[in-house]
């Protein structure tokens, strides 16, 4: 038989009449190998042709366009909701399941808390624990008497791993205070367990008088201000960026508690969950600059990432 009509042949008997790759071989008198390479063979000079009847689910088919638009190696989008509560739940839930089907053994975990991030929590319990592996806080986590968006200690626990706290405010008051706590051993010891982080799991913040910095207290509606004149768009664990996605440096950075810009881009996979109008120019610009390999988000905000108006 012609190399071609084995071609045809192999792809008959496999597509056609539903026979394994072993009884085709054997049909042919040929490897199983062989059998893969004429089925690819066959696939490449279309001898073979799929058709697909159903349309993609619109979720899938916007994580697909934002993936290839801003070069993300994933995107998780989910389905639109009928209110901001309940996109940010489906949100947390999403993130939830992005870990469980990522986390390895002995992996280091760094979690920066956001109001998204928060909302895994009621998730959580989704997770199973991970032999050898560390959660740790990429930023001060206390703020007052409680956070009510870090959800480090719960996902240790639901991990039944470690935790690298770091109890100390993302913000304070002065450099001089900022270094007072970096000589203190834990404080140093967390910010170091950060900096070697497999993987990070952050929001992305916005930049302006609603922003979340503004609301809780850290920040004044005239430091924000400041930091919005100097051309910032957002800021991720405090640190800011402008619209092109390029890492700012402001004189908040004496002040804040957290792993530095190069440390953060040197963490080999880096995870923003963020959605909703008011982070737009934030999580369009953290997109453009390459500040992440995967965006959890819903349908509006993707559909608004990729409108054609704008520019990726």
């Amino acid at each position: 038989m012609k190399a071609e009509d084995l071609v045809t042949v192999a792809a008959w008997l496999y597509y056609h009449q539903g026979l394994k790759q072993e009884e085709v071989a054997r049909r042919l008198g040929v490897s199983r190998v062989k059998v893969t390479r004429l089925l690819a063979r066959a696939r490449a000079e279309g001898v073979v042709q799929f058709v697909i009847t159903r349309p993609l689910p619109e979720s899938f088919r916007l994580a697909e366009a934002l993936r290839q638009r801003y070069g993300l190696e994933e995107a998780v989008v989910v389905p639109a909701a009928a209110s901001r509560e309940a996109t940010l739940d489906a949100l947390g839930a999403a993130g939830a399941d992005y870990l469980a089907a990522r986390l390895q053994p002995g992996m280091r975990l760094g979690l920066g808390w956001s109001s998204a991030v928060g909302r895994m929590s009621p998730y959580l319990r989704r997770l199973r624990p991970v032999e050898g592996c560390t959660v740790v806080e990429l930023a001060g986590s206390y703020l007052g008497q409680a956070n009510p968006y870090s959800i480090s200690g719960p996902l240790a626990a639901a991990l039944g791993c470690g935790l690298e706290a770091l109890p100390a405010p993302v913000i304070v008051e002065s450099p001089e205070v900022r270094r007072a706590l970096l000589a203190d051993g834990r404080i140093a010891a967390a910010l170091a367990a950060g900096r070697k982080s497999d993987l990070a799991l952050v929001g992305i913040g916005q930049v302006g008088p609603r922003s979340t910095t503004v609301r809780t207290g850290m920040l004044t509606p005239e430091e924000m201000a400041r930091v919005e004149k100097a051309g910032a768009v957002g800021d991720v664990l405090m640190r800011f960026f402008d619209a092109a996605g390029r890492p700012l440096n402001t004189p908040l950075d004496e002040r804040v508690l957290s792993i530095g810009w190069s440390d953060f881009l040197q963490i080999s996979h880096r995870v923003a969950m963020a959605a909703g109008a008011a982070k737009l120019p934030a999580i369009r610009a953290a997109l453009r600059g390459g500040l992440f390999q995967t965006l959890i988000t819903d349908e509006e905000t993707a559909k608004s990432l990729l409108n054609t108006g704008e520019s990726a």
